[in-house]
């Protein structure tokens, strides 16, 4: 919901500027216009589980309303107003605090992409990996679908009837018989959140069927409309579980990237504490005792 109402937010203020239509608007109200881009844009900042059309809609639909609101507000001349004003002067506050702040963490990052390395997140994982034990399910499962029900007879028979299905075995029907072989690589590659896995409404008899496999089966094939999807449940690791850090790599290098920002922040506010004190602009006024 933050996310969404930043993305909002921000197009707001790009459509509020009088310009000449541009060539791809996709919604104008006035003379503010809504521009492919700018949707694009603000859809980046919404969560990937949304169905993209829907959000697109969502998105622009709240955009004009904003608008609406925005130019109702002009004319009523509330920007005049003397607590509106010091809501503005506010915010402008914090827009540049936030932008400074993302400015240093640049600077600091420079060169190293933005992420820590494998050293500061191996070391991440040793000190907090307590507090990292997996609060729900994870699974990994090997799925793939194709619009040839043969295919998909095939990849089924074959994962039922292996006593053992081996990466390589698993690689060639993949290459050989799925539609999307890159999501199958990837799902077969590493354990996910249960709950993020179909979480499309079209999906919804595969997260059913997930939800009821044991370790090692391997659901009925499932169609839905001309595809034919091949489901088997890998291991399902239960919430407590302490995870290795491969399984959850990515997530340990942004909680660590995350505290390595934590620390700039403390140490700039810190010299700026000493710096502002050293031209005596700093004072720090006692406090009168309560009676």
């Amino acid at each position: 919901m933050k996310r969404l109402l930043l993305a909002l937010a921000l197009l707001s203020w790009l459509g509020c500027q009088e310009k000449p239509p541009p060539p791809d608007v996709v919604a104008r109200v006035g003379q503010a216009y809504l521009t492919r881009e700018e949707l694009a844009r603000a859809l980046q900042l919404l969560p990937v589980q949304m169905d993209s059309t829907e959000a697109s809609q969502q998105v622009i639909e709240q955009w004009i309303t904003n608008q609406l609101l925005y130019q109702e507000a002009l004319r009523r001349g509330l920007r005049n107003d003397p607590e509106v004003q010091r809501l503005l002067e506010e915010n402008e506050r914090s827009v540049l605090i936030s932008a400074l702040l993302e400015r240093l963490y640049q600077e600091e990052e420079a060169g190293e992409e933005g992420q820590p390395g494998p050293a500061e997140v191996q070391a991440y994982y040793e000190r907090y990996k307590e507090q990292l034990r997996l609060r729900e399910p994870y699974v990994r499962v090997r799925y793939l679908h194709t619009t040839r029900e043969e295919d998909a007879r095939t990849v089924h028979r074959t994962l039922r009837e292996a006593t053992a299905v081996s990466d390589s075995l698993w690689e060639a029907l993949v290459d050989r018989y799925a539609d999307n072989p890159e999501e199958a690589r990837l799902l077969a590659s590493r354990y996910f959140p249960e709950s993020r896995l179909f979480t499309a409404a079209v999906l919804t008899p595969l997260r059913e069927a997930l939800q009821r496999l044991r370790d090692g089966d391997v659901a009925p094939i499932i169609e839905i409309d001309g595809h034919y999807h091949v489901l088997q449940l890998v291991e399902r690791l239960p919430a407590g579980t302490l995870p290795e850090l491969r399984w959850i790599y990515d997530e340990v290098a942004q909680q660590a990237r995350i505290q390595a920002r934590k620390q700039i922040y403390a140490r700039l506010v810190q010299r700026l504490r000493n710096e502002a004190r050293v031209r005596g602009e700093l004072e720090l006024y006692q406090q009168p005792q309560r009676p």
